[in-house]
């Protein structure tokens, strides 16, 4: 069989990249290098996903245990809620609710405050609230020890939302009413 003629890019060994048209042979790693790779790529995919939903389960109480990363989330303790009428008369004196009016309403407020009274409430206070179209009533409270005194409020007025919040400052818990308050 008939040679062909060599030329300048012939020799491979002269040139490191490429030269015109010619390049060096590609090195192949073997077979179960890239499967390797591929697979230890996955797992820490996996690990990463599995170590987020850990997170983001944490945020809403539900337990999850990643033993291989050594993960394990517990959720917080259940929120007792307090009752007023099993408190002394002194420390029901030291809460107050604020119950803001947000509506056009003009009496819910009153309306509010005399059902927290019924329940033993004592040291409430009412005002109309700066925005009358608030369309979803909240309880707010500042301080974390106080978030089992809003919540039991909140539920004695079946009112969903509790919110952590430092725009009132005036009183322990601060009763939001909005246009869904309905009794």
């Amino acid at each position: 069989m008939a040679k062909k003629p060599q030329d300048r890019f012939d020799d491979k060994s002269a040139y490191a990249g490429r030269a015109g048209a010619h390049r060096q042979p590609i090195s192949r790693r073997p077979w179960w290098v890239t499967t390797l790779i591929s697979v230890g790529v996955t797992a820490g995919l996996i690990l990463a996903a599995l170590a987020g939903v850990a997170v983001l389960d944490a945020r809403n109480l539900k337990p999850i245990d990643i033993s291989v990363l050594g993960i394990t989330v517990t959720p917080a303790p259940e929120i007792t809620g307090v009752d007023p009428t099993l408190l002394t008369e002194e420390e029901r004196q030291q809460i107050t609710i604020t119950v803001l009016n947000g509506t056009t309403s003009t009496t819910l407020d009153e309306d509010v405050a005399a059902i927290l009274t019924t329940q033993g409430w004592v040291n409430i206070s009412t005002a109309d609230a700066a925005d009358s179209t608030i369309k979803i009533s909240v309880v707010v409270y500042g301080p974390d020890k106080n978030l089992s005194l809003a919540t039991s409020v909140a539920e004695s007025l079946g009112i969903a939302a509790v919110k952590q919040s430092d725009s009132y400052p005036g009183a322990t818990v601060t009763v939001l009413v909005g246009n869904d308050f309905v009794r």
